[in-house]
């Protein structure tokens, strides 16, 4: 962990928060990797059950910082060390993709480039009213970053994706839930409190249960209805075979909440 990344614990929630208010949390490398570690200190901790993804100051993160030269600019036409350097940042996006923990983006402000990239790779996104959106990757000789086009074409369609990502159009307060890139905007005051309350609700659960729902709904989104059912009937059975199953026929029985073991 470095001083670009706080992470703090409370209860079975965790927030991993990009911390470099200063530069609005533009990105840079030893972010990334803060933030990965953050993430995989949260994902090994038996006791979370839910991950918020968050930020210091008034901005979620507005890119890459241009104005960082560790490494330096590329040379031109050497196409190798770009590869190389988004290849290293994909590591992070791909681990928050995959976790088997939900996660939560808390976003306000400025979230731009691979800002969006990041947030779009959570499960859940809440936006406060001060929250701007942007691709913002044409406008640096870009053409994005960080699975960014692809979360876009499957979460508002080709159409609208190829608006946001040739445009670059600026979107803002309810328009956000109207495209589907959030899941709700509330006023910056109450976000905060709103995302712990949803990071609660989500840790209550069983955690097969959202593993197995999270694994599905990836699923469904490359596979074929063919395909797609065995992997379903394999997530069922796992489900099935924990004790959580039976401990929910209990509390129900029981007329008191669950009591979850953590998968």
């Amino acid at each position: 962990m470095t001083d670009t990344v706080v992470y703090e614990q409370e209860g079975g929630i965790a927030t991993v928060a990009m911390n470099r208010p200063d530069r609005r949390n533009s990105f840079t490398i030893e972010m990334a990797d803060g933030l990965l570690a953050g993430l995989e200190r949260a994902e090994n901790d038996p006791d979370v059950r839910a991950v918020i993804v968050a930020s210091t100051g008034k901005d979620f993160c507005v890119g890459r910082d241009n104005a960082d030269t560790d490494p330096p600019p590329y040379p031109p036409g050497d196409h190798l060390q770009g590869r190389t350097k988004l290849l290293h940042f994909a590591r992070l996006v791909t681990f928050l993709y995959e976790m088997n923990t939900p996660t939560i983006a808390e976003v306000r402000g400025g979230c731009a480039g691979a800002g969006l990239s990041f947030a779009l790779n959570c499960d859940l996104r809440y936006a406060s009213d001060t929250t701007v959106m942007s691709t913002a990757f044409v406008k640096v000789a870009f053409g994005g970053d960080l699975a960014a086009p692809w979360h876009l074409t499957k979460l508002v369609g080709p159409m609208r994706a190829k608006e946001l990502m040739l445009l670059s159009p600026k979107i803002r307060g309810q328009q956000l839930r109207e495209w589907g890139l959030v899941t709700e905007v509330v006023p910056d005051a109450e976000l905060a409190a709103r995302v712990r309350e949803v990071a609660a609700q989500v840790a209550s659960y069983s955690t097969y249960g959202v593993a197995a729902a999270r694994r599905n709904l990836q699923a469904a989104m490359s596979l074929s209805l063919g395909d797609y059912l065995p992997l379903e009937a394999e997530q069922y059975a796992l489900c099935a075979s924990s004790p959580d199953v039976e401990e929910a026929r209990l509390a129900f029985v029981e007329k008191r909440a669950p009591n979850y073991a953590r998968a």
